[in-house]
């Protein structure tokens, strides 16, 4: 990394905005880890990874395909604060919402890991 990207990446988290998205989609993703982890059956038994409200379950796979939905959140979340943190010296309104995104997405991701817990129970 030369000096000009350390020095962005510094001003970047002395935002307390960015450190507080940044920190809540971290902490969303590991929470999502840790839930599936511990609350979701570990069985050879095949669990419902999609359910369809009008046909039922439709697509069915191992247990540890769940943890696709944290690895997609982690993946969301490298991107946009990579990109949040190259656009912070040009456009700090973008980096703004790029980090607001990951954080929505990481909720959304949490929801879906809820109810595929609950389509498992």
């Amino acid at each position: 990394m030369n000096a000009a990207a350390f020095i962005i990446m510094k001003e970047f988290f002395n935002n307390k905005t960015n450190r507080i998205l940044s920190a809540s989609a971290l902490i969303l993703v590991a929470a999502l880890f840790l839930f599936l982890r511990f609350f979701v059956r570990q069985s050879g038994i095949p669990v419902v990874l999609h359910y369809n409200v009008g046909g039922g379950a439709d697509y069915f796979g191992e247990v540890r395909s769940v943890f696709i939905l944290p690895a997609v959140g982690l993946i969301i979340f490298l991107v946009n604060f990579l990109l949040a943190a190259e656009f912070w010296k040009k456009d700090r309104a973008l980096s703004y919402f790029l980090s607001s995104t990951s954080v929505l997405a990481q909720f959304f991701l949490f929801i879906a890991g809820i109810a595929l817990y609950l389509i498992n129970k």
